[in-house]
């Protein structure tokens, strides 16, 4: 299993269907271009490659949530959960 689904995959275990104020309270505050219905995270290191969290909500919970993998600022892959479905996980190159 790729690295980047194992990461999402801790993610939905942890925060699906968790509240705003819980996102807030782990993340601190969303990016600018943020809304009320989809929050934007970013995850700095002293590396190459950058991750990005999209936390998607219905009603102030979280309904879904979306990895996109940078590489030097540029956008290499995006991953999706698909409840339900099969493949549950899919990877999307952007290159």
């Amino acid at each position: 299993m790729d690295p980047q689904v194992r990461k999402l995959k801790k993610l939905i275990e942890t925060h699906l269907h968790q509240s705003k104020n819980q996102i807030l309270m782990i993340y601190g505050r969303p990016k600018k271009n943020s809304d009320s219905e989809i929050w934007f995270f970013r995850k700095f290191r002293f590396s190459f490659f950058n991750d990005e969290i999209a936390f998607i909500f219905e009603e102030d919970k979280v309904v879904d949530i979306c990895l996109t993998q940078y590489f030097l600022w540029q956008e290499v892959k995006n991953i999706y959960y698909l409840e339900g479905q099969d493949p549950e996980y899919k990877v999307v190159p952007m290159l």
